[in-house]
């Protein structure tokens, strides 16, 4: 079956990731000279001591290597610029996986803006600003979300293979999880399409390829267990509104999305079947990642995302329907979200506490100097440290 494949034009391109670029370098700006503790640097010593095989070497038990990769870039640059150069290349990552999902995103609506604004969900999105922000240990995350969107679009599937097989084998080969966002893709392999029907095959055999992969690394044992020792599951007094948004609101959400499509006239609208989708996936990351990980807020970034996609595309498709007034739900929609992208902009105190980096490396290179033959502790945000011998310290 041919489609007419619509093409972003590059300009809009150049113009939209110039906008990601400036919110997500806004976002982190506090956050550029620190390192996250929650496994910001862990990668960088091993990209700086070994070779390429350190890609595949686990973290804690499965394979991370979107994390490792960049950390081999960062090896290269001066250990004093370690943070600067972690979170820049982070948040380009994002600003990428933006544009990635406002490319995908263009099949299905073929409007520059619609599909713009979908892309910056994931920049701005809230609950990044805890942990997620230029931080190399949790690009899985939005990695997991690009995929995730990427497999609700049977055009975007069409007109991208091999950049969203690509970008599926990254994301499998770091979230073990992955699986899970497969059902849009199950639903469309049944398509008489065979075109569509081969490349779903083909991106269905990555994603499980790369789980097998990642349970054999694992064990059974622990993959059905989750970070059980490690979790938090439980409610606790006084969490306040981020914490109970980031764990209910995506399902919740998703769930409203999929009673609203069965109303006449929305469910024959044009993106009822990817609010489907996008649904479904929703669910499907907020639940397993609250069975095997826990109440944690990176786990929120990827289902938050799917869910504002789906609402902006319901927004579409009822301004279409409901003329008079939809331009009035779309003000009040944009009010609603403007409240915590705004309360949850910039980088949070787990990213900004404690001393910069370069100050850290400052201070540990008098100490090296006296010391060479030691190991000296650099200290990142919040509360825990690196270990470094004081040679990569003094010979950087």
């Amino acid at each position: 079956m041919m489609t007419r494949q619509p093409i972003l034009r590059s300009w809009w391109i150049f113009a939209t990731g110039s906008v990601y670029t400036f919110v997500i370098f806004a976002r982190d700006w506090k956050a550029i000279d620190r390192i996250g503790s929650d496994t910001g640097y862990t990668y960088v010593p091993d990209a700086v001591k070994g070779n390429l095989w350190t890609l595949f070497k686990p973290f804690p038990e499965y394979f991370e290597i979107s994390g490792r990769a960049v950390a081999e870039i960062v090896a290269i640059f001066p250990i004093r610029y370690h943070a600067i150069a972690s979170s820049t290349i982070v948040n380009f990552i994002w600003v990428a996986l933006g544009l990635f999902i406002c490319s995908v995103i263009f099949q299905e609506t073929e409007s520059q803006v619609v599909s713009s604004l979908t892309g910056l969900v994931l920049i701005v999105a809230p609950h990044a600003n805890e942990s997620s922000l230029g931080n190399i240990g949790m690009i899985k995350f939005p990695l997991t979300a690009a995929v995730a969107i990427a497999f609700c679009s049977s055009r975007a599937i069409i007109k991208y293979p091999k950049l969203i097989a690509i970008v599926a084998l990254v994301a499998g080969l770091s979230q073990p999880i992955l699986f899970v966002t497969t059902l849009p893709l199950l639903w469309l392999a049944k398509s008489r399409d065979r075109e569509l029907h081969r490349k779903v095959l083909s991106l269905l055999m990555i994603v499980y390829g790369t789980f097998i992969v990642q349970l054999l690394k694992v064990g059974p044992s622990t993959a059905i267990k989750g970070r059980s020792g490690s979790s938090v599951k439980s409610l606790w007094p006084g969490m306040g509104l981020f914490w109970y948004s980031g764990i209910f609101f995506p399902t919740l959400f998703a769930l409203l999305i999929f009673v609203l499509n069965t109303v006449k006239p929305i469910r024959f609208s044009k993106f009822t079947q990817i609010r489907y989708f996008l649904g479904s996936s929703t669910i499907a990351l907020a639940v397993s990642s609250f069975v095997l990980g826990g109440i944690a807020d990176r786990y929120f970034v990827a289902p938050m995302t799917l869910a504002w996609i789906s609402g902006i595309l319901f927004l579409v498709d009822f301004s279409n329907i409901f003329s008079k007034i939809g331009k009035i739900a779309i003000f009040f929609a944009f009010v609603f979200s403007l409240v915590p992208v705004a309360h949850w902009f910039n980088a949070g105190w787990y990213l900004t506490s404690g001393p910069t980096w370069t100050s850290e490396v400052d201070r540990a290179t008098k100490f090296c100097v006296d010391h060479p033959e030691s190991e000296v502790e650099l200290l990142v945000s919040p509360w825990g440290y690196s270990e470094t011998n004081c040679w990569q310290v003094l010979n950087k």
